[in-house]
């Protein structure tokens, strides 16, 4: 950096304010305040000399004056390549979810004298949708000469440097030098659509209040592409000709949204479902492109096929066409359903994690990371549009019915429930296929057992509390549930739908489950698992995985340790413990008691616990130690992030020390604390 040639001291400064300054002050986004200083230096020269041995009088020369004009300004430029270089805002910039975009800003010493500027980067807390990762984001920085030469050495330049760490940095600047900002900024959780906005402030030491401070906004939106994923079957498959195929086709495309971007470089995979095998090999010719999508490089084995290196800009298409048939060396699978998957790592940077995965399979896709709305995959035979992200499969002709059994349940009741404390369990029953099921009586069954076997034990299935809730178009159709209907076991513990539901469960169609569990005298940390079980029987009967569900016990635990207070000043010398060995002491020493309650059920599934009272009985030590009083009984309880304290107290009756709390919230514990001492007059 050149070094100042003329500088003030703080004094100095101090007297040229008292001599009489001229301030001027212009006020813009980008350009601080002007602030000018007139600062006289005056000087009178002096002689002294003799003449033949005598001193002679003192000369004084003429006074000179030199009048410094000290000025202090600066500015703070955004300069991504927005339209306007001059303003302070950078505008409008894309960016993928949790990806990394570019700012770039100026901060340039426009004053006359050296000035010391410290700079700031920030989220702009309201009126944007969300955040940057500002600590994990980091800045490249060069500082120049007036001549657009870089100033050499570390203290000037930096690369890659993390925002938690430059944050509050100083940047000294003398006259016309400026410093050059590329800030990497990293998004945080953003997804399409999104407007997020940062603040970069530069403050100078010199100026004064209300000129000292220059903000620049830099503004991004979030795009990414959209993938529209539909496949369709052309014919069904012959099962009883080894020969015969199907065709399927595949079109990807990438429609206009609000937040639309190009997909670049991206990956389309495709693994059959057993028992099928590419019946011919793929080639060129079987993918074709709309616009200026590209093919990318095609890698395949009998069994499925990759993609790499696609683009599909948007509004533009790819389109894959293959034909399969039957392994003869393996089953079929259920309904045969033929997933498509798009990998697309957003910004092609590895560095960031916003890889995302759109499929016709919900179970394996991320869409909800990125985008404001979840996707719809259909794949009952219902084809989406392709004109939004929405994406279909077909199942293969050949195999129409398909059920599956989901929703396994974790529930936690008390040691003895009741009726009110009892769980509810709820199995779902969703019909994938494209015929209806169990409108023909022990075509469709269910049973629900637990692991003692039916024989009652301390948790068990309640009687009469089994209910199934019709929902005909299933959750995300337009049709309303019907009112849960009880269902009654014949003599062999078998639920058939057929008699609960006499028009059976309709393609897409959900059934609920429910039924109550209750305990009694079961032991806390106790698990038993209930098993629902269904079974499809005729032509094509799909097997289905069971559910397993569990009861956990739940409730309170007591532990009481101990700790010796040799000198009876009311804190612990040893640590408490709960161990059964004895605890050394002597008379005239004191022992301080510890009882921790715990309700061991959890925040996600518990229960408070109510009109708790913790209770040390006095009778427990008064033959050989004497209760200390109140003053050192304490309660201390926890739960929901909170810590209360209040006190514990002997009885009315002096019966015992206790102390009451309600309600004891999940996983929240109760500690009462009494001192006891040891008797020396026994």
């Amino acid at each position: 950096m050149k070094p100042n040639t003329f500088k003030h001291s703080l004094i100095a400064v101090g007297v040229t304010a008292a001599l009489g300054i001229s301030t001027s002050t212009m006020a813009t986004n980008t350009t601080s305040g002007t602030t000018t200083k007139t600062v006289d230096i005056k000087n009178i020269a002096t002689a002294n000399y003799d003449v033949s041995g005598v001193k002679q009088p003192e000369v004084k020369s003429n006074e000179v004056t030199v009048r410094v004009s000290e000025q202090l300004s600066f500015s703070l430029l955004a300069q991504n390549s927005d339209g306007n270089l001059t303003d302070n805002v950078n505008n409008g910039g894309d960016v993928a979810p949790n990806g990394i975009i570019p700012f770039k800003h100026r901060l340039q010493n426009t004053g006359n004298r050296e000035d010391n500027y410290t700079v700031n980067l920030s989220n702009v807390e309201t009126g944007d949708d969300a955040q940057y990762d500002v600590p994990n984001s980091t800045v490249s920085y060069q500082v120049y000469n007036a001549d657009g030469t870089p100033v050499t050495g570390a203290a000037f330049t930096g690369t890659d440097v993390p925002v938690s760490t430059w944050n509050n940095s100083t940047f000294p600047l003398t006259a016309g030098q400026y410093v050059d900002f590329t800030i990497n900024a990293k998004t945080l959780g953003n997804k399409g659509g999104n407007r997020q906005d940062l603040n970069l402030t530069a403050t100078s030491s010199l100026l004064p209040d209300a000129n000292k401070t220059l903000t620049n906004v830099d503004k991004s939106v979030t795009k990414l592409p959209t993938f529209s994923i539909v496949k369709t079957v052309t014919n069904a498959l012959d099962l009883n000709n080894a020969n015969d195929t199907a065709t399927y086709q595949i079109v990807i495309k990438n429609p206009t949204t609000a937040y639309s971007a190009n997909a670049t470089d991206i990956t389309i995979t495709d693994n059959l479902p057993a028992g099928l095998l590419i019946a011919q090999a793929l080639t060129t010719n079987s993918i074709t492109t709309s616009g200026s999508a590209t093919k990318g490089t095609l890698n395949q084995t009998n069994k499925g096929f990759e993609l790499t290196g696609v683009n599909i800009p948007v509004n533009g298409s790819i389109t894959i066409n293959f034909t399969v048939k039957k392994d003869p060396n393996t089953a079929l699978a259920n309904n045969a359903l033929n997933h498509v998957k798009v990998t697309d790592d957003l910004d092609n940077n590895p560095a960031t994690d916003n890889t995302l995965i759109d499929s016709t399979d919900s179970t394996v896709e991320n869409v909800t990371r990125f985008y404001p709305v979840d996707d719809t995959d259909s794949t009952n035979g219902t084809n989406a549009t392709g004109n939004d992200g929405n994406d279909s499969t077909q199942p293969l002709g050949t195999i129409k019915r398909n059920l599956t059994l989901t929703n396994p349940t974790v529930k936690e009741i008390a040691p003895t429930s009741g009726t009110a404390g009892q769980a509810t369990h709820q199995t779902i029953i969703t019909n994938t296929g494209q015929n209806t099921e169990g409108d023909v009586a022990g075509r469709l069954t269910f049973t629900i057992t637990d692991n003692d076997n039916g024989t009652a034990d301390a948790v068990n299935i309640v009687p009469g509390s089994v209910t199934l809730t019709y929902d005909p178009d299933g959750p995300n159709g337009s049709a309303p549930a019907q009112t849960a209907v009880g269902i009654t076991p014949n003599s062999s513990g078998v639920y058939d739908i057929k008699t609960a539901l006499p028009n059976g469960i309709a393609p897409t169609g959900t059934v609920t489950i429910s039924y109550n569990v209750s305990s009694e005298n079961a032991e806390i940390g106790f698990s038993e698992d209930t098993v629902v079980k269904l079974t499809a029987s005729g032509t094509g009967a799909p097997t289905v995985a069971p559910v397993t569900d569990r009861t956990d016990i739940k409730g309170l635990t007591l532990v009481k340790s101990q700790a010796l207070d040799a000198t009876c000043k009311g804190t612990a010398d040893t640590a408490f413990s709960s161990s059964a060995d004895p605890l050394a002491a002597t008379p005239g020493q004191c022992i301080i008691y510890q009882i921790v309650a715990t309700n061991t059920s959890t925040t996600a599934r518990g229960f408070d616990i109510q009109n708790l009272v913790v209770s040390d009985a006095t009778s427990n030590f008064s033959a050989t130690a004497d209760y200390r009083g109140n003053s050192f009984a304490t309660t201390t309880t926890t739960g929901n992030g909170t810590v209360v304290s209040s006190p514990a107290a002997l009885n009315s009756a002096a019966t015992a020390v206790s102390t009451t709390i309600n309600p004891l919230v999940p996983q929240g514990t109760a500690t009462m604390k009494f001192s006891v001492k040891i008797k020396t007059n026994r």
